[in-house]
């Protein structure tokens, strides 16, 4: 990772507990506000009727996430990929605010957070007196003892929308959310919660694969088939979504537009990070493996990755992810 200047250090040592709450009082919820305080996960009867978007019945009954529970290898793996992404971009985002980071006083949103690796990285490496909020349906959020006094982590489901009021953060970031998880409505209504939260002014981040492979083989490509017909059975086409996301920034909403790939090999012939790519996509497809192929043994589908990954020496297969961000008019 390239060396940034450090922070400056503040005048005083930020509270994150009472920043928390005076973003819960802006909404209004008391319920919300005693979550964030005490560090509970935000439960959705913890949020006043009133309050609560009205979402259309496809977009939260339509289908259920693909991942709904976690073990110690998909934790592993979440944590895994964030360093692989930091090392391959050589920062944790590509965004023009550093400047802004380092002076403080930012609020940030990572929308779907995960293990909130991103979050507590970016809050060691900038000025304290920034805000950092992570928000996941998963109950994988930091626990107290690993969490900064500037962070804050929030269990919810972001297609009851986002528990905040309008013009928030100055910066909201989204990595890996859509595939293979979101229906396009939902990814719609979900991209017009963040554009709700997001400042004028303030730049939002989106970080994806590119469907599909480079140089893929026969089994693999078989393999990315039948995954599609699962995803398509369910409603959920992520590549129109994803390919959805450019257009999206470059509306009226928004401007200063910027778009970059990274090519990443996945395999042992990758080296390291081609090692990493492919102990990511083994976790991740095994779980997905357990939705549509629920019948297959541990062993067959032990044989089906092991066959994948040989391919992926073979043929020197690649993954294709980007960074894209733009600026809220």
């Amino acid at each position: 990772m390239t060396d940034r200047p450090s922070s400056p250090n503040p005048r005083k040592q930020t509270d994150a507990s009472s920043l928390l709450l005076e973003l819960a009082k802006i909404f209004c919820l008391k319920k919300f506000s005693r979550a964030l305080i005490n560090n509970k996960p935000l439960l959705n009867n913890d949020i006043d009727d009133h309050y609560k978007p009205n979402i259309a019945h496809d977009l939260k009954s339509f289908h259920k996430y693909n991942f709904p529970s976690f073990n110690d290898e998909d934790f592993e793996r979440l944590n895994l990929d964030h360093y692989l992404f930091r090392f391959q971009w050589q920062s944790n985002f590509s965004s023009p605010i550093e400047q802004n980071l380092l002076s403080g006083g930012l609020k940030v949103l990572d929308v779907g957070c995960g293990t909130g690796t991103w979050i507590l990285d970016m809050a060691k490496e900038y000025h304290s007196t920034n805000i950092y909020i992570g928000i996941d349906i998963l109950p994988i959020l930091p626990d107290e003892n690993s969490r900064l006094s500037n962070t804050g982590f929030i269990q919810c489901d972001l297609l009851d929308g986002i528990p905040f009021p309008d013009s928030t953060f100055d910066f909201v970031c989204e990595r890996f959310l859509i595939y293979p998880d979101l229906t396009d409505s939902q990814w719609k209504y979900l991209f017009s919660e963040i554009k709700r939260v997001l400042k004028p002014g303030g730049y939002l981040e989106i970080m994806e694969y590119r469907i599909g492979y480079d140089n893929p083989g026969p089994i693999t490509q078989n393999r990315n088939d039948q995954v599609f017909r699962y995803l398509n059975s369910k409603g959920i086409d992520p590549e129109t979504t994803i390919n959805s996301i450019p257009q999206m920034l470059q509306s009226s909403s928004f401007s200063d537009f910027h778009k970059q790939d990274k090519i990443c090999p996945i395999g042992r012939w990758g080296g390291e990070i081609g090692l990493m790519m492919l102990n990511s996509y083994e976790t991740s497809q095994k779980a997905l493996n357990k939705r549509f192929q629920p019948g297959l043994t541990e062993e067959e589908t032990d044989d089906i990755f092991a066959s994948i990954a040989s391919e992926f020496d073979e043929y020197k297969t690649q993954l294709v992810n980007f960074r894209c961000y733009a600026r809220k008019n």
